[in-house]
């Protein structure tokens, strides 16, 4: 086959323009550090890279919503731990006022008394980036206030039982808030089960006693009645000292329906929830009934009724306040009312503490995971800068030769023979 002058300049000028491909990659790889300009310089890698990308992604998002919770959580800690203080240093002066030897005149401890209840106050109020820390879900309105004959605090937003909750991990939502009910309220939780094998009809009832902002004692009557299977309509009534309602009417059921497969609590009043109010305002009575630990299984109906507290700290400072100034003591049953609030208040400190300390964990472990992904995106796309400088020297060496080169071997023009 004869070899003609112009498929030697042919493949002369393609390899060249080669030549001057590979210098203008290499040039810009060393530029941008990265060997994946677009997708067609490396088609597995790009997908491979963009996964990558995407887990960081998620990963910064995930370090964030821990970061925002921690601040979150961590200012919770600072108000309950004010609260507390205040409320050991009122167990300390209801301790004094017990071997008081003056006449009746308890002012200063009044006085005391009154001035930690405004500080408790306030930290009930707190506020952590614009939300009001123990305000449940509802930020329209600070959540403790007095009433307007200033006798009593009562909760001024609609719902303080309301849960924070944030992704941390693709599998993981942890709750970060403590809710005003948690802490302030009282919450009375039944715990045990109602029969499946009861009859339409059948009725399981419970009672366990409730109480007012001032500690007065009422009777909370409970009656499950099986409507349906898995289904129970749930009569409630709160009865005072002489076992007549506190309601002109009584209040509506409440359809509570259990899951058919896990047995556990499905929907109460036909939401997906655990707890509900039950309230009579002109009796100063407001607090959540819980049946998250009540479930449905085959034997007889068994279930207990609690309470995390009888009344709330506020009422019951301002009762043993009014009180001091008339010259009455406090009650064993105040004294201990605000003792177990103290130790109340102190298990949620350490459950907050709790979550904060898994916050900080999850984080270091997504840092690590991040340091992964990033050296895995680094081998994937980022350039050997020193080996890529050397391969370019090299690449513009052939270059300049082939420029030599063409000058001798390409045919000469018609400006050579003018």
């Amino acid at each position: 086959m004869r070899i003609s002058d112009s498929m030697l300049t042919s493949n002369f000028l393609q390899a060249l323009n080669q030549n001057k491909a590979r210098v203008d990659k290499l040039s810009v790889q060393i530029a941008t550090q990265s060997k994946i300009q677009k997708p067609s310089d490396s088609p597995g890698g790009t997908i491979r890279v963009n996964k990558l990308n995407n887990q960081i992604s998620q990963s910064d998002t995930y370090n964030n919503n821990i970061q925002n919770g921690l601040s979150f959580i961590n200012n919770s800690i600072n108000s309950m731990e004010t609260i507390q203080s205040e409320t050991s240093q009122t167990l300390t002066k209801l301790t004094e006022l017990v071997n008081a030897t003056n006449g009746g005149d308890f002012t200063p401890y009044a006085d005391a008394i009154d001035l930690s209840l405004n500080a408790i106050m306030d930290a009930a109020n707190s506020e952590s980036d614009g939300k009001y820390i123990f305000g449940g879900t509802d930020f329209s309105a600070a959540p403790f206030g007095m009433t307007a004959d200033q006798k009593a605090v009562e909760v001024k937003a609609n719902d303080i039982s309301g849960k924070h909750e944030i992704k941390i991990a693709p599998n993981i939502t942890q709750k970060l808030n403590m809710s005003g009910t948690e802490i302030f309220g009282t919450i009375v939780k039944g715990a045990g089960s109602l029969s499946s094998d009861s009859a339409i009809g059948d009725i399981t009832a419970k009672q366990t006693k409730v109480y007012d902002a001032l500690g007065t004692e009422y009777t909370l009557d409970l009656k499950f009645t099986k409507t349906a299977a898995n289904t129970y309509s749930l009569n409630y009534d709160i009865l005072d000292g002489s076992n007549a309602s506190i309601y002109a009417s009584a209040p509506s059921p409440k359809e509570v329906v259990f899951d058919a497969d896990t047995n556990r609590l499905k929907t109460i009043g036909g939401n997906a929830a655990q707890e509900f109010n039950i309230k009579a305002a002109d009796k100063k009575i407001d607090f959540m009934f819980n049946l998250a630990s009540v479930s449905e299984k085959s034997g007889a109906s068994v279930m207990t009724l609690s309470a995390n507290q009888k009344t709330d700290i506020f009422n019951t400072l301002i009762t043993i306040k009014e009180n001091l100034k008339l010259g009455i003591k406090p009650t064993d049953e105040q004294q201990k009312a605000v003792s177990d609030f103290n130790k109340h208040l102190l298990s949620k400190i350490s459950e907050a503490g709790n979550v904060s300390n898994q916050f900080s964990g999850v984080a270091d472990q997504i840092t690590q995971q991040k340091s992964i992904l990033l050296e895995l995106v680094s081998k994937e796309k980022d350039v050997d800068v020193a080996k890529a400088i050397i391969e370019l020297q090299a690449e513009n060496t052939s270059l300049q030769m082939s420029y030599k080169m063409s000058a001798m071997i390409l045919p000469q023009s018609i400006l050579n023979y003018l």
